[in-house]
């Protein structure tokens, strides 16, 4: 695979993943707003940040390695 290719993949990789973490945060903020009786707010909160934080950090990372 060319270099320029890597670059592109890695770049474009990163950044979905940004914005799935967004997408993710934005869902767990409006699940617990609507305060179904039958979800659990600290399993939805964690498992919530547990994915925003593993999908924030890995496109950091795949952003930082594009740039090298």
């Amino acid at each position: 695979m060319r270099k320029e290719q890597r670059e592109t993949i890695l770049s474009e990789t990163g950044k979905f993943l940004v914005d799935i973490a967004k997408l993710v945060f934005g869902g767990v903020i409006l699940a617990g707003i609507m305060k179904y009786e039958s979800v659990n707010s600290a399993l939805l909160y964690g498992i919530g940040g547990a994915a925003v934080a593993a999908c924030f950090i890995s496109g950091l990372i795949l952003l930082t390695l594009s740039k090298r």
